[in-house]
């Protein structure tokens, strides 16, 4: 069976995507949510500090020897897919059919929001992730401080972020939200400037997290990219 493995946003787990992980297609292929160190079932992990590190810790959870896999990463997890690729190329490793990117701009662009949340205290970063929607249900700022930590440390990865010249070999698939606004079109396309393949783009309704309340279309578009790629009708 076709397998997509799909890394988290900030302060996201594996959890974060129970949810879609159900109510995924099996006939587009499973969901295998990889959990990041610090987070979930690798709370007692030390945090990774900075985005390749974190990539290689989370490369440990992705059988890539399985049949046929795909990495998705949303938001973060798409440069952390980005940069496990670049590992896995540089290891001589099996590649991913194609990356799945969404929520996320092209490596080298960096948001106004990411830029201004991080000055903010716990309390105004609290309400700027209610306002995106990134806030788990029912998780009050009483009982946030985790959640909190995790994404200040998350945003510390981004710090000294730099994607290098690197190209991966892969095909990307990028998915972005209608209205969503920490993605725009101009910065989308320029996920061609990290790939020597194809990319492939695709607009859904919905805001930053979009992919979660939609399974179904974001399963539609791999599925797809799948069939064209395998010269399948």
């Amino acid at each position: 069976m076709r397998t997509i493995f799909l890394l988290p946003y900030g302060g996201g787990s594996a959890s974060s995507f129970r949810s879609y992980v159900d109510r995924f297609p099996r006939d587009t292929g499973r969901v295998v949510p990889v959990e990041l160190p610090g987070r979930g079932k690798r709370s007692h992990e030390e945090h990774a500090t900075s985005i390749q590190e974190c990539a290689a810790l989370a490369l440990r959870q992705v059988d890539t020897t399985s049949e046929a896999y795909v990495l998705h990463g949303h938001c973060m997890g798409a440069l952390l897919a980005f940069e496990a690729i670049k590992l896995l190329e540089a290891s001589g490793g099996r590649l991913p059919r194609f990356m799945v990117v969404s929520g996320r701009n092209a490596p080298r662009h960096v948001n106004d929001w990411l830029k201004r949340v991080a000055t903010l205290d716990d309390r105004g970063l609290f309400g700027e992730l209610q306002e995106l929607g990134g806030v788990p249900e029912r998780l009050s700022f009483a009982m946030a401080q985790p959640f909190l930590a995790a994404i200040r440390s998350d945003q510390a990865m981004f710090i000294d972020y730099s994607p290098g010249d690197t190209r991966i070999s892969v095909p990307i698939l990028a998915l972005g939200g209608l209205g969503d606004k920490m993605t725009n079109p101009t910065a989308l396309k320029d996920w061609q400037d990290y790939t020597s393949s194809s990319l492939s783009i695709e607009w859904l309704e919905g805001g930053h997290y979009f992919i979660v309340d939609q399974p179904e279309r974001v399963a539609s578009r791999i599925q797809e990219l799948w069939r064209a790629l395998d010269g399948s009708p």
